[in-house]
């Protein structure tokens, strides 16, 4: 007998395991897709081009015995995890399914250089050898799927192709990025309630910058989950579409501002308001309501359902529950500990507690209470954004899957019940199908906004309660900040491209087009080019030093884009090198090109925008020259 040595005789166990599975193969359309089922190396060759890597060894190398299933194949690693592999359409699909609290990290293929385009809020694009953007992702920073990715799919931009990813479902799933040796990004899922199979598309694309997100909205057309406006009708929706908004506070809640308003050629707003009686002087009633009905704006009050405090003492009255829920509705942790709520105020209002309770049904209430006031819009805060909670109270236990559901209702219970128009924050792709509108998917690179609204030196707080810093007082951005947040290089219109006919998207509330002043013109353009209408925080006063401004918002927004329902946004090219001229095709065959750089281009000045309509002559429209 010939004995081996430990080593050798693991390497030939593992010779053997190994030829126990041979890669599959499988064909959808022009590229044929390789898989290992030992390591789950994943591999994609396009015909007559070379072989690309989608995805790199999951684990070492194992045995796999690999079993037919439907028209694909499924087996089990050694972790116990089971895969299913098939095809979708042009995409080869992979289904994970793991132990509940177990967990996945997978790395995309290393990248040296080439482009990320990821939906970070409304769209970034990250080259990887960029040394601004490895310094921010120094330190992995993780954008989950249902919050801080605005829809879950993703892709590697390099010569010829768009590497692509996307997910059926975002919950309990992360993309991280993190500079090494260029900037990486790995998948992360954690297999939970709601989330125990990870279902993830993989796809080669042609290389462009929209290609998530058009891969994206292709699958959901497909899969039959795309809702368009058409699809979440009501009587109010038309006076929506190319509508400026503005949370109005002081002397713009009384009706002198809606004569304002009128006295200046606006005829179409969305106006919001945050107010409390106990703090603030001027209050919205039924007769601001009515009046503004009347001249064809859509107003209507923040709500939230998400708050619990005291209601000698809370913040706000959306925060004041009755006795059966508050306190015992908060949301409690693994250790029984009630959860804070945002910024330590009360505690974080349990969904399923709601839902729960005896009797009539809290948001129901709420909404028919603001139509009896006249109202024909809600903003309902938090609701969409996709932070979701688990609960560990024994009276009314809730999983992350759960919350979700139990948000989706309530929002969806304004829409189909009550016809309001309904907006939340930070709308996204789960959440794209109960609103109207969102107040911070506009905004890109959303995790920078956070530092910035925790400076109340240099951004301004709450105070004084009718005009809040936060709002009025002028922000200077250094260039760093002003690159994170608004640097037209980086950005690109992901959430547009596969929502724009769905979602009508602005950026946060504090981030008014007149916040930042040094940013207003190229803010002004991104506007008209991605068709994203502005935001604005307005009182008379206010209202008096930035009419030029509304009213050019207003009208030069309807030129290019129409006061009827968005259409869907169909191509994104960058025109030069530099990728500050760019240029955005709807599906009407209108074509739009934004220069955002310092010098005219092709008789395009600075910050303005070619407009291009079929059977028209070309357009040029800039900002407004005056400064407010």
């Amino acid at each position: 007998m010939i004995r081996l040595s430990p080593l050798v005789a693991t390497l030939v166990g593992l010779i053997a395991s190994t030829a126990m599975a041979e890669p599959i193969i499988l064909r959808a359309g022009p590229v044929a897709y390789t898989v290992d089922p030992g390591t789950l190396e994943i591999r994609a060759r396009p015909d007559g081009a070379a072989t690309a890597l989608l995805m790199p060894p999951l684990h070492p190398p194992e045995a796999a015995t690999i079993a037919p299933e439907g028209e694909g194949w499924r087996w089990t690693d050694a972790e116990g995890r089971s895969f299913a592999l098939s095809i979708e359409g042009q995409a080869l699909r992979l289904r994970i399914s793991g132990v509940k609290g177990s967990s996945l990290a997978w790395p995309m293929p290393p990248a040296t250089g080439g482009t990320w385009l990821i939906p970070d809020g409304e769209g970034m694009a990250y080259r990887a050898d960029d040394p601004f953007w490895r310094a921010a992702y120094a330190q992995e920073k993780c954008l989950g799927g249902t919050s801080l990715l605005s829809f879950p799919a993703w892709s590697h931009l390099d010569g010829a192709q768009a590497a692509t990813y996307a997910l059926q479902d975002g919950l309990l799933s992360k993309l991280c990025l993190r500079d090494q040796d260029g900037l990486q990004a790995r998948l992360r899922h954690e297999f939970g309630d709601g989330a125990q199979t990870l279902d993830l598309l993989l796809a080669l694309r042609p290389p462009e910058p929209l290609a998530p997100a058009l891969f994206y909205r292709e699958v959901l057309k497909a899969r039959g989950q795309l809702k368009t406006f058409a699809d979440k009708a009501t009587p109010d929706l038309p006076r929506l579409f190319a509508a400026p908004h503005a949370y109005v506070f002081d002397d713009g809640r009384e009706l002198d501002f809606l004569d304002d308003l009128k006295a200046l050629g606006i005829d179409r707003m969305v106006l919001s308001y945050d107010q409390d009686p106990r703090s603030h002087e001027h209050i919205v009633g039924p007769a601001y309501l009515a009046k503004a009905r009347a001249l064809g704006f859509l107003a209507g009050p923040y709500e939230a359902f998400d708050n619990a405090q005291p209601a000698a003492t809370a913040d706000m009255p959306s925060a004041i529950w009755s006795e059966d829920l508050y306190p015992s509705g908060c949301v409690v942790d693994a250790a029984g500990k009630v959860v804070a709520g945002f910024a330590n105020r009360g505690c974080a209002m349990s969904s399923e507690a709601i839902v729960r309770r005896s009797g009539p049904f809290f948001p129901a209430l709420r909404y028919a209470g603001h139509i009896r006031d006249g109202a024909s819009q809600v903003f309902v805060d938090v609701d969409a954004f996709g932070n979701f909670q688990e609960d560990h109270s024994p009276d009314h236990p809730m999983s992350m899957a759960r919350d979700r559901d139990n948000r989706k209702a309530r929002l969806a219970l304004a829409i189909d019940s009550f016809k309001l128009v309904l907006g939340s924050e930070n709308v996204t792709a789960w959440s794209s199908g109960v609103a109207h509108y969102s107040h911070g998917t506009a905004q890109a690179h959303a995790s920078a906004v956070w530092p910035l609204l925790g400076d109340q030196k240099r951004f301004g707080g709450f105070w004084p309660p009718d005009r809040p810093g936060v709002f009025f007082k002028p922000f200077q951005p250094t260039p760093d900040e002003a690159r994170a947040l608004f640097g037209a290089a980086d950005r690109l219109p992901l959430f547009e491209a596969v929502f724009h006919d769905s979602v009508v998207a602005l950026d946060r509330w504090e981030f008014g087009l007149m916040k930042v002043p040094s940013q207003a013109n190229g803010r002004f353009a991104r506007s008209l080019l991605y068709g994203t209408p502005t935001m604005w925080s307005l009182d008379r006063n206010e209202l008096a030093r930035v009419w030029t401004w509304l009213k050019a918002a207003q009208d030069d927004f309807r030129l290019v884009h129409g006061a009827g329902p968005p259409v869907a946004l169909t191509g994104f090219r960058w025109l030069t090198s530099d990728r500050l001229v760019q240029q955005v095709t709807y599906a009407d065959g209108r074509t739009l090109i934004a220069n955002f750089g310092e010098t005219t281009w092709q008789g395009l000045g600075t910050d303005c925008v070619r407009v291009n309509k079929p059977g028209r002559r070309a357009v040029d429209l800039c900002p407004p020259t005056n400064r407010p």
